[in-house]
């Protein structure tokens, strides 16, 4: 946007031009006291020139120049409604006074009246079609309204011509350039930006804001460094270089630079919803479900809230209360597909089955190939005894994404096909999820058992010893020595049966003991 520094230059101009044929000045004093207003203004002595400008509007009430220098000194003050008014009075008088237009359409500018600003910047470009002024701030108009933005950067382009030397008509552009995805030139003009203007704030921190859009990570962190050292209370400064910190790895700075954003502005979402994330990545869920209630303090309705802190409350294991926080985000966009897989994610795991079935059957006909919405409807055909069903989800979740399939899924594929009675399909399941972890003490369980349903008793006694050294859970453990126990036993009373049997090729081995199937599923 056009600087209070421009403006100020631009208020010389007016001053200078003080005393117009146009400003309908006849009497003397009326002369003496425009001369007083120009000299106050020039010492910046604004309260003094407003005081006197408006004695000389007293005596000529159609004095154009007067309402449009005592609107540039109550713009220096701040004070843009008065401004306004005057200007809107000077050009009442005038219409064709080009400084008291500019200085009404950067005022709607600032105000984001983007239409009026082009208008009136327009207006001026008619009467002074070199005005660099307007040219950049009309641009700016368009582009803040989402308008055309090749000819906000003809008219930047422009103005740059005529003032080579406006490194904020070079900011402007580069903002433009970005708008269209042209990146190495949005570059090009921060650059120049930052070369005529080492100090400008905002060129740091957007050209900061383009490394990190190009992935290069450290030289966004050094220019937000830049931006900070600039304006310590810079909380985007902050928030960007926090977020660029936690993907460097580096989370405890992450943490303070987000905190910081948030000290600046505690209301400050987008600080909020990345500190919740790094907190989720440190583990410390309860910080992000605190950051999370603060956030829907802000906004209750927000359905990405909703389930980001849904999903933390899955990883703590809650699932009932995740359901709440999708049920809410669900409220908000019934049809979203992520939403449906995600409530029947925390309903498979909070026991509700057959609701679950439901969520996830509406997130698959949006989203087929939904690797974990299968994943988790296999769970639910599972629990339900419908294992054909789970064998197929399953098998389906690992095929449309092999290079994410985990040693559970593989271990949940081995059960469900174990419980179909498919015994050589699950000692492959169980033995790819073995090949991921290879400590992985139940799959090594669950292929023993399907080892000795298929009468390979060394093999599943191997696979029962393996797993003994493995789990931990005392339960587990006296479950799979009793399994042990009971094949090794077998092994042993029937040792010359086998040996008979390997001699003729006949099976006259006598079944084993009964022995109940895998109580640690």
């Amino acid at each position: 946007m056009v600087s209070i520094r421009v403006f100020a230059a631009l208020i010389a101009i007016l001053i200078l031009n003080g005393i117009d044929p146009r400003a309908g000045v006849p009497a003397e004093d009326a002369k003496a006291l425009y001369s007083e207003a120009v000299e106050a203004h020039w010492k910046w002595n604004l309260d003094e020139a407003i005081t006197l400008y408006g004695k000389v509007l007293a005596i000529n009430p159609d004095n154009a120049r007067a309402y449009l220098n005592r609107g540039v000194a109550y713009r220096s003050k701040g004070d843009e409604e008065k401004a306004l008014a005057d200007f809107n009075r000077a050009v009442s008088k005038d219409p064709n006074i080009p400084d008291a237009l500019f200085g009404r359409g950067l005022i709607l500018l600032h105000r984001k009246q983007c239409d009026k600003a082009i208008e009136d910047m327009s207006r001026v470009l008619k009467l002074e079609p070199k005005h660099a002024g307007a040219l950049r701030a009309r641009a700016e108009a368009v582009l803040a309204s989402g308008g055309d933005t090749d000819s906000a950067i003809k008219d930047l382009s422009a103005a740059l011509e005529l003032y080579p030397q406006d490194s904020e008509g070079y900011f402007s552009r580069a903002t433009a350039y970005l708008k269209k995805k042209d990146t190495q030139k949005a570059l090009s003009d921060l650059d120049e930006t930052l070369r005529l203007n080492p100090k400008h704030t905002g060129a740091w921190l957007k050209r900061g804001n383009v490394f990190f859009g190009k992935g290069e990570t450290k030289k966004a962190i050094e220019d937000y460094d830049r931006a900070i050292n600039l304006d310590p209370n810079n909380q985007e400064a902050f928030n960007n270089r926090g977020w660029a910190r936690f993907l460097q790895g580096n989370l405890d700075a992450a943490v303070t630079d987000l905190s910081r954003a948030l000290e600046l502005n505690p209301k400050y979402i987008k600080a909020l919803a990345n500190r919740a994330e790094v907190y989720r990545k440190m583990d410390r869920n309860e910080d992000a479900l605190g950051d999370y209630a603060r956030l829907l303090a802000l906004d209750p309705s927000d359905p990405a809230v909703h389930v980001a802190r849904g999903s933390t409350l899955l990883d703590i294991g809650k699932p009932s209360e995740a359901v709440k926080d999708f049920d809410a985000a669900l409220k908000k966009q019934p049809a979203n597909a992520y939403f449906l897989a995600m409530r029947g994610e925390a309903k498979v795991l909070a026991g509700l089955h057959k609701e679950a079935l439901a969520d996830l059957n509406a997130s698959l006909q949006a989203e087929p190939d939904n690797a974990e919405a299968l994943y988790y409807r296999g769970l639910a055909f599972e629990a339900l005894k419908s294992y054909p069903s789970a064998v197929k989800d399953l098998s389906r979740a690992i095929e449309v994404n092999p290079a994410a399939a985990t040693a559970s899924m593989y271990y949940e594929l081995g059960k469900v096909q174990l419980l179909g009675q498919d015994e050589a399909s699950a000692i492959d399941s169980f033995s790819k999820a073995i090949q991921m972890n290879p400590s992985y003490g139940l799959a090594y369980a669950n292929r023993g058992v399907a080892h000795k349903h298929r009468g390979a008793y060394a093999q599943a006694a191997e696979d029962f010893r393996k797993s003994i050294n493995l789990l931990n859970k005392p339960s587990r453990l006296a479950a799979v020595q009793r399994l042990l126990d009971e094949t090794e036993r077998f092994l042993k009373t029937n040792i010359t049966v086998i040996e008979q049997q390997n001699e003729t090729g006949l099976r006259t081995e006598p079944e084993p003991d009964d022995i109940s199937e895998s109580p640690f599923w």
